[in-house]
């Protein structure tokens, strides 16, 4: 045999070697990749053969990485979606805005059709409608119930106090005594008895509601141990800069375009990771603000996370 056919056999069955040890592992799966549960299983059938077959044993079929094998369906299934969605436009003595209502209202019509929320839209509201309704939602919520807050509208930073604030309707420039602040929502929710709780809040400054996130690495309980535990968690549209009241799909701010594109191409299940995944890239890349994601400082996060089930 010749130096060069001897050569030619050795570089293919080099080549062959190579082909079958580096086929692509068709099991990974990253990390923010909304996980996909088929939902179609045979509770239809066996309803029809017994309609006192109960929802919460549903068990949807296995994925790739049995991710969803040990969710505890009586957590998911019984939980009551609460929301409490806030948006500002009109001001009395404090420049409007443009889209924050219409993006709470997106929301709730979101929230209700799509993920089945109880939802409550406060339009304009004063600073006694939006401390009423948290004083509400603290009396009725019990420790099975997931609860979101939604607010769209002006802030505003104490910068030698580093205190942040939401500003109703009735907030004045000089005069904080109807200013919302972010100690005051944390009170609220440290007080609430909700498993999760999530607060969105896109307006300025938002960013002093957050502090630092472990995020959680996806093993195949990963689900379970996410709703077993409390979470109080809070996504904002920005950190400690001005954020843009424009720049989305039809009349929303840049941050709710992102989160409505999200919500809506959703078709399983979502966290509150997978959400901010979603919207910080396409918001960072096309304005000045960054969005956060974070635990809501001493407000009883237990490490767990905020899910959205689309229906």
């Amino acid at each position: 045999m010749s130096l060069n056919r001897f050569s030619s056999r050795i570089l293919v069955l080099g080549l062959c070697f190579l082909l079958v040890n580096c086929v692509p592992n068709t099991n990974y799966q990253a990390d923010y990749n909304v996980t996909q549960i088929d939902r179609k299983t045979d509770l239809v059938e066996r309803q029809k053969a017994d309609p006192n077959t109960v929802t919460s044993e549903i068990r949807p079929n296995r994925d790739p990485l049995n991710l969803n094998d040990s969710i505890n369906t009586n957590d998911l299934s019984s939980a009551d979606y609460y929301a409490l969605v806030i948006g500002v436009n009109e001001y009395f003595y404090l420049p409007g805005l443009k889209t924050a209502v219409n993006d709470a209202r997106r929301l709730t019509r979101v929230l209700s059709n799509d993920y089945g929320f109880k939802t409550q839209l406060l339009t304009n509201p004063s600073r006694a409608d939006l401390i009423s309704a948290l004083s509400d939602y603290r009396a009725k919520l019990t420790g099975n119930d997931r609860f979101l807050i939604y607010y769209a509208g002006h802030g505003w930073l104490d910068e030698e106090a580093q205190e942040g604030y939401w500003l109703p309707t009735d907030a004045e420039r000089s005069n904080p005594a109807n200013w919302v602040s972010n100690s005051t929502i944390t009170s609220y929710l440290k007080s609430i008895e909700a498993r999760h709780l999530l607060v969105i809040a896109d307006s300025c400054y938002s960013g002093t509601l957050t502090r630092g996130l472990n995020l959680q690495q996806r093993t195949p309980n990963y689900f379970q141990k996410m709703a077993a535990r409390k979470s109080r968690t809070v996504l904002t549209s920005g950190g400690l800069e001005p954020v843009s009241d424009v720049g989305g799909v039809g009349n929303h701010s840049i941050f709710a375009s992102a989160m409505f594109n999200a919500l809506e191409q959703n078709r399983n299940i979502m966290d509150g990771n997978d959400l901010f995944a979603a919207v910080k890239s396409p918001v960072q890349f096309n304005s000045d603000q960054v969005p956060q994601y974070s635990i809501i400082h001493k407000a009883g996060h237990d490490g767990g996370e905020f899910l959205f089930i689309r229906q």
